[in-house]
């Protein structure tokens, strides 16, 4: 098992899982969903490899599904269910 660790000021909640067999990756990884309640609308990169950081609106994400990665566009899909959960 790999470990990580990062960083949440905020309020955080697991809302569901997702297990996708859809894709090669989905196949052998489980998805852990997490609603985050962040004081302000901030976010920092914190590894090189991120070019940007910013929060879109659901509209703004929908415009832009078919770039996503599965479990985002499961996420997505899903989205008013799991912040209503």
């Amino acid at each position: 098992m790999r470990r990580f660790e990062f960083q949440i000021l905020g309020h955080n909640r697991i809302v569901g899982l997702i297990n996708d067999d859809s894709t090669e990756v989905g196949r052998v990884h489980l998805g852990v969903v997490h609603v985050v309640q962040l004081p302000a609308a901030e976010a920092t990169k914190r590894e090189s490899a991120i070019t940007e950081v910013e929060f879109l609106t659901p509209a703004e994400l929908r415009a832009e599904r078919e770039s996503l990665e599965t479990w985002s566009q499961i996420c997505l899909d899903h989205l008013e269910e799991i912040l209503g959960s």
